[in-house]
């Protein structure tokens, strides 16, 4: 006989009302998830900001070189083209010409002359100026030795002269004729002036060794050692002698030394007064009798 077999069968669990989380505890389990994932996001955009700051720094150190390099070329660009600029309204322009012309150094020669000679360049611009024309206006007053020219801006021309000074008279039929170092003409005169020594025969070839050796030594000569010369001789360019206003004949050789023979001749003067003779042609063993 079969026993019927008793099967349990167990209800399903029916969670209570208790087991389940209620809505403040999901939210209290749920806050520190948030509060964490807020904490990284801003961590993340702080970082984030950073990174530009610290890429921007980078870029700027990288590129202050470059634009230091082209402040300099832009600088350097604009100084050509004002120079350019200005040149161009010095040359082409009446702005800078030359409105008033000024000579210096004159002594002998009529200043009003040798202006009026240069004014031919007046409305010319400074730097058109011509200096081989300015040899031209200059070409005619045999006393200028040599000149130099000098542009003032805005409308200044300076023309600075040295004049031939005579250093030998020679006598001629009609009177004495004044020569300078080189042997040319500056005037014809009656009387000597002082300072320039009437040139004996031999030195009436001006272009003559002794010519040249007494006429570079009277030039070098100090002023009072000139104004006592009278007259000058020389055969040769090695025995110059001159007479001086006391009557004295001083032997001077040479035109070597000439500034010691000087120092000498001074010294001996101021020593013995005026000997009939006194000779520094050798200055380191001067004679006098």
């Amino acid at each position: 006989m079969t026993q019927a077999a008793s099967v349990e069968q167990s209800a399903p669990v029916v969670p209570t009302e208790a087991a389940l989380p209620t809505a403040p505890e999901r939210d209290a389990q749920r806050a520190p998830a948030a509060s964490g994932v807020r904490e990284a996001q801003r961590q993340l955009r702080q970082a984030g900001r950073s990174r530009r700051v610290r890429e921007r720094n980078e870029q700027r150190r990288f590129t202050s070189h470059r634009r230091a390099r082209r402040r300099r070329w832009l600088i350097g660009i604009g100084a050509v083209v004002g120079l350019a600029l200005f040149v161009i309204a010095g040359v082409y322009t009446p702005l800078m010409a030359v409105q008033q012309v000024r000579v210096e150094g004159v002594q002998t020669l009529n200043a009003e002359d040798v202006q009026q000679a240069l004014s031919r360049f007046e409305g010319v611009p400074l730097a058109l100026v011509d200096e081989r024309e300015v040899h031209r206006a200059l070409e005619p007053f045999a006393l200028i030795q040599r000149y130099a020219i000098e542009r003032i801006p805005p409308h200044t021309l300076v023309v600075r002269v040295q004049e031939r000074a005579p250093v030998i008279a020679l006598e001629r039929e009609d009177g004495l004729e004044l020569l300078d170092p080189a042997g040319v003409l500056l005037a014809k005169v009656d009387e000597r002036p002082t300072g320039v020594p009437v040139g004996s025969a031999e030195l009436s070839d001006t272009s003559s060794p002794a010519f040249r050796a007494a006429a570079a030594i009277i030039r070098d000569l100090p002023a009072d050692v000139r104004g006592m010369l009278t007259t000058v001789h020389a055969s040769n360019a090695q025995n110059v002698s001159f007479t001086l206003d006391s009557g004295t004949e001083l032997v001077w050789g040479d035109a070597k030394n000439t500034q010691r023979k000087a120092v000498v001749f001074r010294s001996l003067v101021a020593a013995i007064g005026t000997p009939s003779t006194i000779d520094v042609s050798a200055p380191e063993a001067p004679v006098f009798s």
